[in-house]
């Protein structure tokens, strides 16, 4: 077996995906532009040849050295997460992991595929992929990265991420090395925006989980819809958001010329626009954890079909909601349960932190290549925050304003608009996820106002609807006839399943309060200087907390006490130096507040998943 056959297979344990790309590459030959240059040594240094110049990977003088001396310039320190833009000949990886605990994490993307296939060829590398701490991606995989940030950077770790560059990368791979920074910036952003949103609404969003783990059993899901579209050969046809800017109101009409020939998608927010004006959506996405009420005011007898997530407001899904159609993930023990009983698992969607931004996210992951903008000014547009379907609900509109954190940026025309700070982040967010895209999707702005949304194709939706909507198709109707995902039986089955909700947080009350008073004597014996009893019961307590962090209830324990949560991880990141006993004090306090919440969510519990005890019905049709 050759070197880089030896190296590919310890790549495949970890990322299959990755390694037949590598090995299609090596076994096509094709020509790469990598150089390999031999020192005096026998040391062998890639470079690469840019504008008439030679750019070396590594110093020619002492590779290992210089390997040594870069990652000098980056304290270890633990639990940090290291994102590394650049693989080079793995030496400075192998020099990271050298200075590593097993409690960091290398995350390594490599923009160039030509420079890791030969350093698979030239260098033995299996040691660097069978490192549990180490993970590599390339442009081919840049999906994988993403989804591999967005599970590593969570609110917790945003202080303790750093940032590294190999020498040479940033010069030879300028956009990607943005583009890869940018990434990690958007999903730190995002992660602050989530621990404001969950402070906000706290024990609303465990509420509103509980309602549809339970509501999504007599319901169906959006692969079921994803399915559907496979067999209608949509590329043709375009998906058309409608959202609930103050554009909205110029162009609304015009969407009656594109009905049975788009896929239409309003946000809840645009509805009493939507109805006002007798357009018939193909779906309605809602998913704020505490969307108005108001917004639904107009929607008695309209039959509808709805899309949520986990945290969606139930109300108008209990009062509307015939037939929905669900997304998203909730806690690992229960999509197991789920997936189990499916024989597939519901899609996650990366949001953007709005319901059109999941909307769009939505259309995408049906298969639409073609997406249009309606209403998403993103902007006071004309001085106003919303379209006039929905005129008072937020408040005067002058006052709303007023109080928003204003910011200018450039309209569609080149004038210059007032945004918010939370509007601009979503723009940001929606420049970057198309961006992202390249050229696997046309996005058109037919807004005919608001933010300028960079690489998005700007022109009127009549244009849109006569370039775009030349085909006929009723994807309603096939949407209207699609039935329950799971048969009585399957339903009952994760019913059941789910009332052992209430023994599992009996079980971790019982072990949240051995951690209390494993951490009470720790704390006791450090003041007393017991030094014999602290080794003991700091391993004693070091596997009672991993055991509760395992749980699967901690999901749930988690949302009902995320302020404190949230709280304990800000103290802990933000003093390096704290010692036991004052680690000791904040982690009783967390665990203290497990406690005191436990029976807000049997309160919760009780009332909406055992309420079916009472009553011999399913949920859903």
């Amino acid at each position: 077996m050759e070197r880089w056959e030896k190296n590919l297979s310890a790549l495949n344990e970890k990322n299959a995906e990755t390694a037949e790309i590598l090995k299609q590459a090596i076994l096509q030959n094709t020509e790469s532009g990598v150089q390999v240059k031999k020192l005096d040594n026998g040391v062998r240094v890639l470079a690469m040849e840019r504008n008439n110049y030679i750019w070396h990977m590594n110093s020619r003088l002492d590779p290992d050295s210089a390997a040594n001396l870069y990652v000098e310039r980056y304290p270890i320190k633990p639990f940090y997460i290291y994102f590394i833009f650049g693989f080079s000949d793995g030496k400075v990886i192998r020099k990271f992991l050298e200075k590593c605990d097993d409690s960091n994490i290398l995350l390594v993307y490599e923009p160039c595929k030509e420079i890791l296939t030969e350093a698979l060829k030239q260098y033995d590398l299996v040691d660097l992929f069978f490192d549990r701490r180490m993970w590599v991606g390339i442009p081919e995989t840049w999906r994988k990265v993403i989804i591999n940030i967005c599970g590593l950077v969570e609110y917790s770790y945003i202080k303790l991420i750093q940032f590294c560059i190999l020498p040479g990368y940033d010069v030879l791979y300028p956009e990607e090395c943005k583009k890869y920074m940018d990434e990690i910036i958007d999903k730190k952003r995002y992660e602050i925006v989530q621990k404001e949103t969950f402070e906000v609404f706290n024990r609303k969003i465990s509420a509103n989980a509980l309602f549809h783990m339970k509501n999504m059993l007599g319901q169906r899901n959006c692969v079921q819809i994803k399915k559907i579209l496979e067999n209608m050969e949509i590329n043709d046809i375009p998906a058309i958001i409608i959202a609930a800017g103050p554009s909205l109101d110029k162009n609304i009409r015009q969407l009656k010329a594109a009905e049975g020939k788009a896929f239409i998608v309003a946000v809840d927010a645009a509805l009493k626009t939507v109805i006002r004006e007798g357009i018939r959506p193909d779906l309605v996405c809602t998913i704020d954890p505490k969307v108005p009420e108001r917004f639904f005011e107009t929607v008695d007898g309209h039959d509808f079909l709805w899309s949520c997530s986990y945290w969606t407001n139930p109300e108008p899904i209990k009062k509307y909601g015939k037939k929905v159609f669900y997304y998203n993930i909730l806690t690992p023990w229960w999509d197991d349960a789920l997936k189990k009983e499916l024989s597939y698992s519901l899609p996650q969607m990366e949001t953007g932190g709005s319901v059109s931004a999941e909307a769009f996210q939505l259309v995408r992951y049906l298969g639409f290549k073609t997406i249009v903008f309606v209403g998403q000014d993103l902007a006071f547009t004309g001085g106003k925050s919303h379209t006039d379907g929905i005129k008072g609900i937020m408040g005067k509109n002058d006052e709303y304003i007023r109080k928003r954190h204003l910011v200018e940026i450039e309209g569609i025309d080149g004038e210059v608009l007032h945004t918010d700070f939370q509007m601009n982040f979503y723009r940001e967010w929606f420049e970057n996820t198309i961006e992202r895209e390249g050229m696997s999707l046309k996005i058109i702005d037919a807004t005919e106002g608001g933010a300028k949304i960079a690489h998005t194709k700007i022109q009127t939706l009549k244009e849109t609807i006569e370039q775009e909507c030349k085909r006929e198709v009723n994807i309603r109707e096939k949407l209207e006839n699609v039935q329950p995902a799971l048969s009585e039986v399957k339903q009952r089955r994760l019913y059941e399943k789910m009332i052992e909700l209430g023994r599992m947080k009996t079980e971790f009350s019982k072990m949240a309060e051995e951690c209390i008073l494993l951490e009470k004597q720790l704390s006791d014996d450090l003041l007393h200087k017991d030094k014999h009893h602290v080794a003991f019961q700091l391993r004693q307590l070091m596997i009672q907390n991993e055991k509760l962090e395992r749980h699967p209830f901690i999901f749930w324990i988690s949302l009902y006490a995320s302020k404190e949560e949230f709280e304990f991880k800000d103290e802990i990141c933000a003093k390096e130096d704290m010692d036991i006993p004052e680690i000791m004090e904040r982690s009783i306090r967390l665990m203290e507040s497990y406690q005191a919440a436990i029976p807000l969510f049997e309160e919760d519990f009780c009332e909406i998943i055992m309420e079916e005890q009472k009553e011999s019905y399913l949920p859903g049709e």
